[in-house]
């Protein structure tokens, strides 16, 4: 891919480690050379990337060197991967040595250990198989739904050079800017941060600790980082732990996207970042779009609360109804949509998707609902479908419904203003009724509430009422 350029930027610091080791673009170009020896071109390989040197490494060699990642994330619970293997088929697997230690009696015998390094095993089916790859296919990613779903959006080399190009302009990312990287590579949120800054000769650091800790913000210090990306329940972190109020004189950009960020901590942030001479860009993405959609310049931050700002350089964006009509006048709310060559190429469930080409053609109906404002600025006001994005991972209402009434001798409903998640009915839910409902959704904290209502609303129709005020009733 024509993406990175390690030749230019050969002695520049391109990864810092937190053990303290750092890495120029002519060392991580070796690096993934050697991987690359070992892997064949036009392979399908499935990666399961932490944010480590490995996980990194894996990831840049397949995209340089012809071949597709499927990215996955290295989930305490191993369901996801091994249903991703069984529908895909994948020729290697790149995985963490303690991973593969944790997880091998659970495999499918017909992989063998081909490659040791940097803490990672490749392992390649022992039983050549042809798949079959769409000429354009570069990247498969998730959907940020739960564990247990196989569908992947497909994502093209040009879907993923314009959306780079793109999020590097309106971000005016040079080769002095440093990420530190905390979000999971495998969210095309996280995959963009170390995308545009390897692209413009920037460098990552690569980090496995939490926002909240100590350590987390030393390592910001010592590696003078300039960039730091969250999701909403980051910024809400930052502020309880007074973030605001620490020494951080080399930050200097910080960006938001993964969900709906309150109007109160936006006006928090964009207060901030006006006083402390920073800058702070609310964006709206889909991993369907690569990464962004919509950003929202700094300097309106404070002038368009609730907002999330205008299509990215080379995008547009435009509401329709129900009738795919496009909607002319301001503030009447529709589907969002979106056109740009950063729209991905479609979606797929088994390997025989992976042949398909271009099903998108450069547009996607989102399927979230929301207006533009006289100016043109983007405002969120739902799902269509019934989605919630909390901690960038997308889950499915309407099935998690499916499974509480499953579990559940009454009504039931869920509902979700991007903070928690609220499921309503009129029975009384046992503990172990409850504790099925938490396996279900992918998060390690508590953002799940039970709530007690005699009736559930509806509509004249008959249907469930799902609008209340922010989401919930």
């Amino acid at each position: 891919m024509d993406l990175w350029d390690f030749e230019k930027y050969a002695d520049l610091p391109a990864v810092l480690t937190e053990d303290g080791k750092e890495y120029c673009y002519k060392e991580i170009n070796l690096l993934k050379q050697e991987l690359s020896r070992q892997i064949r071109p036009h392979a399908l390989v499935l990666i399961s990337a932490d944010n480590d040197l490995g996980g990194l490494i894996g990831y840049l060699t397949c995209i340089t060197h012809d071949s597709v990642p499927i990215l996955l994330p290295p989930e305490k619970e191993n369901a996801n991967f091994i249903c991703i293997m069984r529908h895909y088929e994948p020729d290697y697997l790149w995985l963490s040595e303690s991973r593969y230690s944790k997880m091998k009696q659970q495999m499918d015998i017909g992989f063998e250990n081909r490659f040791s390094f940097l803490g990672y095993i490749l392992l390649q089916k022992r039983e050549r198989k042809e798949t079959i790859l769409y000429s354009k296919l570069a990247l498969l990613l998730p959907t940020s739904g739960s564990t247990g779903n196989p569908k992947l959006v497909r994502i093209s080399v040009t879907n993923i050079v314009a959306n780079t190009k793109s999020i590097c302009k309106y971000l005016s990312l040079t080769e002095k800017d440093r990420a530190i990287m905390f979000l999971p590579m495998s969210y095309t949120y996280g995959l963009s941060v170390i995308n545009t800054h390897l692209f413009v000769g920037g460098s990552i650091v690569l980090t496995k600790a939490k926002i909240i800790q100590r350590r987390f913000w030393k390592l910001v210090k010592k590696c003078h980082v300039t960039f730091l990306a969250g999701v909403p329940y980051t910024f809400e972190c930052m502020k309880k732990i007074q973030a605001d109020r620490l020494e951080l004189k080399d930050l200097h950009i910080l960006t938001q996207a993964g969900g709906r960020l309150s109007e109160e901590q936006q006006q928090f942030w964009g207060r901030y970042a006006k006083e402390a001479g920073k800058e702070f860009y609310i964006m709206y993405g889909q991993t369907e779009a690569t990464a962004r959609i919509s950003y929202l310049p700094s300097e309106n931050c404070l002038r368009k609360i609730g907002s999330v700002g205008i299509p990215v350089p080379g995008s547009s964006i435009w509401i329709e109804d129900e009738n795919h009509q496009k909607i002319h006048l301001p503030k009447k709310e529709g589907e969002i949509v979106c056109m740009g060559e950063q729209v991905s190429l479609g979606y797929a469930e088994s390997q025989e998707d992976l042949a398909l080409a271009d099903q998108n053609k450069g547009i996607l109906l989102t399927g979230d609902l929301g207006y533009l404002d006289e100016e043109g600025y983007l405002y969120i006001t739902g799902r269509k479908n019934r989605f919630a994005k909390i901690f960038g991972k997308r889950i499915d209402l309407n099935a998690l419904e499916q499974l509480a009434k499953e579990c559940f001798d009454g009504e039931v409903t869920a509902l979700s203003d991007d903070k928690k998640i609220y499921l309503y009915t009129n029975t009384d839910v046992t503990d172990n009724e409850l504790g099925k409902i938490r396996n279900y959704l992918p998060f390690s904290v508590d953002v799940f509430e039970i709530r007690s209502m005699e009736t559930i609303p509806r509509k004249s129709s008959g249907k469930i009422d799902y609008r209340g005020k922010n989401n919930v009733y």
